[in-house]
């Protein structure tokens, strides 16, 4: 499927419905195009006149990789291009206040060119000059100093030019006389000398680090076996797109919030950009975007910025080993998996269906139907209830928390 997606990517410059996000294609892509960013003639750079005999056009044009504007800690590369015009051997025209017309023929005797790019990132920057004949600029922070963003922190580029033409001009003057436009004789060389400063900046959200799974509901990891939930809170700073669920080593649930789309640029990158979609089977999926301090339910001690919420019901019976795999925009995968007891009511030594009570796998000893069902409805209540105490659960760590300090 993406190798017929691609196909047409080169044909219309765009592919959608993209499942998965071709990363590693897209990064492989870039990279092969990297040489064609100098001078690129997609980037436009105006038209020359007298008064600009001489223009430039730079941008930024993605991190490699990169899905919509987010990053990953690891992203080690930039895309950008560049291109200049001038008006060497060119005729440049201007019409005077008589109505005739002046006429430049400028020769570019010497000219220079110089570009900077700077990365901050958590109010340090790091600035280095640029290889003008490369389109590829290093990430000057490490993985191990990107993943302290919190998932909503920018690395902040910008690139800064100053180029720098001197021309020599041959002027052919024309000036009103008698009614009409004349060529003056004589009329000397004008040298011009052009300075172009200029700049431009973008913004990528560093998404870092692994994701943190809760399990919500049965929360203490044994049910009814009639009620069966592998109910699950993933909380993570980098987006995710998917959740398989497997019972047992064998697949029982998808659910799928994401489609993702490449689209070809002027100057020939690809960009992935993800579309929200819903692709549910047998699993629901729910994301919350907000900043989250989530140490009550997970062991890190970090701040998150997603909460996605996983739910899944299933007929079984008896112990099973219950799997949840999330991937996220960056084709990383995350992985949480629990033994959960689904078990019958027994009392008197029988079970609710009548057969003597065997194993505690199986049976749950001691506890009748009613009481059983009473302590299930007390002690998981319904999703929207649970991620509205959850969330107002870890935004009442986190006020006590910051006014505790």
């Amino acid at each position: 499927m993406i190798r017929e997606c691609f196909l047409l990517l080169l044909v219309l410059s765009v592919c959608i419905g993209l499942e998965d996000p071709p990363v590693d294609d897209v990064v492989q892509h870039n990279q092969g195009i990297s040489a064609s960013m100098a001078r690129n003639p997609a980037l436009t750079t105006g038209e020359l006149t007298r008064q600009d005999p001489a223009r430039v056009n730079m941008s930024i044009v993605t991190v490699l990789p990169c899905v919509d504007s987010r990053i990953p800690e690891d992203a080690e590369e930039l895309l950008w291009g560049w291109n200049e015009n001038n008006a060497d051997g060119m005729h440049l025209t201007e019409e005077d206040p008589d109505g005739c017309t002046d006429r430049y023929n400028p020769t570019l005797i010497n000219h220079t060119e110089q570009a900077t790019i700077a990365f901050e990132f958590r109010g340090e920057r790091r600035e280095s000059a640029l290889n003008m004949n490369d389109g590829i600029a290093d990430i000057p922070f490490s993985p191990e100093e990107l993943s302290e963003s919190n998932g909503t922190e920018n690395l902040t580029v910008t690139i800064e030019w100053n180029f720098w033409y001197y021309f020599e001009v041959v002027v052919t003057n024309n000036v009103m006389k008698n009614g009409s436009c004349e060529s003056q004789v004589g009329t000397p060389l004008e040298y011009w000398d052009i300075y172009i400063i200029g700049n431009t900046s973008k913004e990528f959200i560093v998404e870092p680090g692994e994701a943190s799974f809760f399990l919500a509901r049965p929360v203490l990891g044994e049910q009814w076996y009639k009620n069966n939930h592998f109910d699950t809170l993933v909380f993570s700073r980098k987006g995710i797109y998917k959740a398989e669920i497997s019972m047992d080593g064998e697949e029982t649930a998808y659910a799928r919030i994401y489609e993702f789309t490449v689209m070809e640029d002027p100057l020939g990158a690809w960009h992935i950009t993800a579309n929200k979609t819903e692709d549910f089977r047998n699993a629901s999926m729910g994301n919350h975007e907000i900043s989250y301090w989530a140490n009550p339910v997970v062991k890190e001690n970090n701040s998150f910025s997603h909460l996605y919420e996983i739910n899944h019901s299933y007929g079984a019976w008896g112990p099973r080993n219950m799997s949840i795999t999330v991937t996220d925009f960056f084709t990383g995968e995350h992985r949480y998996s629990r033994e959960i007891l689904s078990r019958k009511l027994t009392k008197g030594g029988m079970s609710e269906t009548g057969e003597p009570a065997g194993n505690e796998g199986h049976y749950r000893p001691g506890e009748p139907a009613t009481e059983e069902e009473g302590i299930t409805h007390r002690i998981l209540p319904s999703n929207e209830m649970l991620v509205i105490f959850m969330i107002a659960s870890l935004w009442m760590f986190w006020h006590y928390a910051r006014s505790g300090k």
